[in-house]
């Protein structure tokens, strides 16, 4: 029986073919995927005040959230979150119960009473989101 060239060609390039996906199936892996405490992220809480400066008994927006977004907009966002204000004389007032929607972010107006610099912190309570 003659086999001519052509078809040794092709009978090898099929082999070699084979071949490559059997060695790909191979590398996949087996089991799956897990996360584990080192896989979490990072993220910041921040806080801003526009207009700054503001006069006194004039309303200023602080924009509160989280640097990183959530991907479903059915579940809403963060929540829980609050704001410090430190006053000028020494008094502090809080912004309590803040929720962020699915971007991360989110709004609330403040209304300083007294000239002088005030300090705002915001604070995140950690939280698992799959």
């Amino acid at each position: 029986m003659t086999i001519s060239k052509g078809k040794t060609t092709t009978i090898a390039a099929a082999l070699l073919i084979i071949l490559a996906m059997a060695i790909s199936l191979l590398a996949l892996p087996g089991e799956k995927q897990y996360a584990t405490a080192q896989d979490r992220k990072a993220s910041y809480a921040f806080i801003g005040a526009t207009p700054n400066p503001v006069g006194v008994n004039q309303e200023t927006l602080l924009h509160i959230g989280i640097t990183e977004q959530k991907q479903n907009e059915a579940h809403g966002g963060w929540f829980d979150m609050s704001v410090t204000i430190e006053r000028p004389d020494g008094k502090t007032d809080t912004i309590d119960g803040v929720t962020t929607d699915s971007t991360g972010g989110t709004g609330r107006t403040y209304v300083p009473d007294i000239e002088g610099t005030y300090y705002l912190q915001t604070h995140f309570p950690a939280q698992w989101y799959n």
